[in-house]
């Protein structure tokens, strides 16, 4: 059982980092931040943790002696030293447990990038677990479309601009404990291709995976045999079994020949009728009902996976609406936006045009001209003029 930060440590213990750090870094991103971002502990929670990567990316590494620590930790140490923050320090616990509930709730968007054979996808390693491979995603920020997170966070995170590669309405998507997770389906991407992550203390490595050795469920042990260890697939485990028939429909369909557009339907129908039925299945157990299909003791991992062609536009709406909030509506609510008035010009009639201001304007030639110097008229600064009556004095 974890015990509190602040009860399971002497006073000596929590000064883990230096008081000139710190400073720095509550100047950076506490004591200067605007003052909106500071009413809410949850609010403060996001600004710890920009200081607690800036700590490990910049100041760790120019100072190696300086000591590494959990976010936890780290957090407590700052807002003890924080004036504006000392007051959150009794309740500690309890708010950062509050902050770890929101991020949960936050929808995240990624990429399944595969090679143009669609045998091999891309996973990228955590830095903070060597052995914790997933599907390059992250957090959407408020009002951003969903494919334009999947991009920005594989960019980051990979280096690599899927775009040009990528269809808006090719996805899978999962929703888990409240939780919204899109994943695009990203083909054609060369094997040879450059990948190098943007962030620092994020992203450990990059690799190509075989689909074929990819595990369906806990028990498939083919990728251990293949490589000789043992990898933390979790994340991606749900994805696998939809994404396989996504593949073979892909397949089936490049080898339909005439026949395309008719094998095309059929399939994307049975596709759609499992997918559905497997969701039912997962809402039943969400609700507490059991199911008869599933055996006991058996995971279904595919329940909660849906293909993008099978989300009615209605049912998107309402599934942004109620999962998946982003940062902005996690930290500030839900708040609806002022409605965009249309700008409708004035009828104006044509045939009668003219301006008010304009409409006596007349131009006086003589005096317009009389400001140009001609011929007879010699004109001298004031000055020397001045100068010219004091010498004939």
């Amino acid at each position: 059982m974890e015990t509190n930060v602040h009860r399971s440590s002497s006073t000596d213990d929590l000064k883990i980092i230096p008081s000139y750090v710190l400073d720095d870094l509550s100047s950076r991103f506490i004591i200067n931040s605007r003052p909106e971002e500071i009413v809410s502990i949850i609010r403060i929670f996001f600004l710890i943790e920009n200081a607690y990567w800036f700590y490990l990316d910049f100041h760790r590494v120019e100072n190696t002696q300086l000591k590494e620590c959990s976010l936890k930790e780290f957090a407590y140490s700052l807002i003890n030293h924080c004036p504006q923050l000392k007051h959150y320090a009794a309740e500690f616990d309890k708010h950062f447990e509050d902050w770890k509930h929101y991020k949960r709730t936050i929808r995240t968007c990624g990429a399944i990038i595969l090679d143009p054979e669609l045998k091999h996808v891309l996973l990228v390693q955590s830095f903070s677990s060597k052995n914790s491979w997933g599907f390059p995603k992250g957090k959407i920020n408020l009002n951003e479309p969903p494919e334009d997170c999947a991009a920005r966070e594989v960019l980051e995170e990979t280096g690599f601009d899927i775009k040009p590669y990528m269809d808006p309405e090719e996805y899978l998507e999962k929703c888990s404990n409240e939780q919204v997770s899109r994943l695009y389906i990203v083909a054609n991407v060369p094997l040879n291709s450059t990948f190098t992550p943007k962030t620092r203390r994020e992203i450990r490595d990059i690799q190509w995976f075989p689909m074929d050795t990819l595990p369906t469920h806990r028990g498939d042990q083919t990728l251990k045999e293949t490589v000789g260890q043992s990898f933390n697939l979790y994340t991606i485990t749900p994805f696998l079994k939809p994404l396989r028939i996504w593949i073979k429909n892909k397949f089936l369909e490049a080898s339909s020949g005439s026949s395309r557009q008719r094998n095309r339907q059929k399939q994307q129908k049975q596709f759609s009728q499992q997918n559905y039925t497997q969701y039912q299945e997962f809402m039943q157990l969400k609700k507490g009902k059991s199911t008869a299909k599933s055996p006991v003791g058996q995971r279904s991992y595919t329940a909660g996976v849906r293909y993008s062609r099978d989300i009615s536009d209605q049912e998107t709406n309402v599934k942004q609406a109620r999962r998946g909030k982003t940062v902005v509506q996690s930290l500030f609510g839900n708040k609806d936006t002022a409605p965009v008035l249309e700008f409708k010009a004035p009828v104006v009639d044509t045939n009668s045009f003219y301006s008010k201001t304009w409409y006596n304007f007349t131009v006086n030639e003589e005096q317009l001209m009389a400001f140009f110097p001609h011929e007879g008229t010699y004109y001298l600064p004031s000055h020397f003029s001045q100068q010219k009556e004091l010498v004939g004095k």
